[in-house]
């Protein structure tokens, strides 16, 4: 923007710093931690606060008449900043957070932003611009700083990840030939085994059995990190009708009931949110008191989203167990019935609805059964 000279130009024109009176609003303004710039037309400075001085170390006369893109070691000498003016004169519209950045051998990189807006004034030739001056440095610093950060963060889950894709993967083999001759043993030498024998290869098979369950977990777990599956609208009353399909015989041996609302259409990865409701309906079958289990999935009406509800009448749960419960490798039976899981169900469903920008909790006490709560979404959420 050409800035021609003008007669002001020469001579300093009202300044806080100039010795005349302070009206009590400069003294307000004197008083305020922002640098604050007064412009003529003609982008020369016409009035400046202390805080000005301060931020870009000025004296009190330095200022007064040197045009914008002089002052400031040239930091306001900058296109987005000429655009923004030149609009702000034309259109009378203020202007928000124009973003400045220099980089000096002195004070290093700098960020700044610029809100303007007119001042009053009985002649458009008299008319006033007032710059509002923010140091933004430290914050972009520490958002660059938080940035490295998460990207580390993300990068050591993904080779976390990674690792324990690989290492449940790779222990299956090994595993399932342990199971394997435990199994062809105790079929060979039956007969020639006696009780205490017996009962060790049982132990044996059994602590097999559970490896291979938490191997599994882990598989899945670690597939959901690696995000696999694409995201797509969902009919979850579809996939609570293949669930129950599946979980249909256990359900009739146990004498369990299931009561259901119809469920909405979500987005998400299908498989994903098919493993979670899954796993809280069998984590209702499992844990159950002496009477045959009473299961009800419904959905909340929510201002937002979907809001879902898995409620059973078991045992429930004490308070100290509500945390833990969601964390790998902790195992849901809070009254001793012996009934152990792999303690990855819950850690499974809590790492989907995380993957899916949504939460999962339950309300619980002992003795009055458990209601698990999931939050989804009608749309895509934020992170795919």
């Amino acid at each position: 923007m050409t800035q021609p000279a003008s007669p002001e130009a020469s001579s300093p024109s009202s300044s806080s710093s100039t010795g005349s009176p302070l009206t009590g609003a400069q003294q307000i303004v004197d008083t305020l931690h922002e640098p604050l710039l007064v412009l003529d037309r003609d982008l020369r400075a016409r009035q400046v606060n202390p805080a000005f001085h301060r931020a870009f170390g000025t004296t009190d006369e330095d200022p007064i008449g040197r045009p914008l893109s002089d002052l400031g070691e040239g930091h306001f000498d900058h296109p987005a900043l000429r655009d923004a003016l030149e609009t702000l004169l034309d259109e009378r519209e203020p202007f928000e957070q124009v973003e400045l950045e220099d980089a000096s051998a002195e004070r290093g990189r700098r960020v700044f932003q610029v809100n303007g807006r007119l001042l009053d004034a009985n002649e458009k030739t008299s008319e006033r611009i007032l710059l509002a001056i923010n140091d933004i440095t430290e914050q972009r610093t520490l958002e660059e700083t938080l940035r490295q950060r998460a990207r580390e963060l993300r990068r050591s889950n993904e080779d976390l990840e990674q690792f324990a894709y690989a290492a449940s993967h790779d222990l299956q083999e090994p595993l399932r030939m342990v199971s394997s001759y435990l199994q062809l043993l105790d079929r060979r030498y039956e007969e020639d085994l006696d009780e205490t024998a017996q009962e060790f290869i049982d132990y044996a098979v059994d602590g097999a059995e559970r490896m291979k369950a938490l191997i599994n977990g882990l598989l899945q777990y670690s597939r959901v990190g690696r995000k696999e599956g694409k995201f797509e609208e969902v009919d979850l009353e579809e996939v609570l009708d293949e669930i129950l399909s599946d979980l249909g015989r256990r359900v009739q041996e146990l004498g369990a009931t299931v009561e259901r609302d119809s469920l909405p259409r979500v987005y998400g990865n299908r498989d994903q949110l098919r493993r979670l409701l899954q796993n809280l309906i069998e984590n209702a079958l499992t844990y159950h008191g002496e009477d045959p289990p009473s299961i009800a999935v419904s959905e909340i009406e929510s201002g937002e989203g979907v809001h879902l509800v898995v409620r059973d009448e078991g045992p429930g749960i004490p308070s100290e167990g509500k945390e833990k419960i969601f964390q790998i490798f902790k195992q849901l039976d809070p009254h001793g019935t012996g009934r152990e899981g792999s303690g990855m169900g819950l850690a499974l469903c809590k790492k989907i609805a995380n993957r899916h920008d949504g939460q999962i909790w339950v309300e619980s006490d002992p003795g009055e059964g458990s209601a698990f709560h999931v939050t989804l979404h009608l749309s895509p959420p934020i992170h795919t």
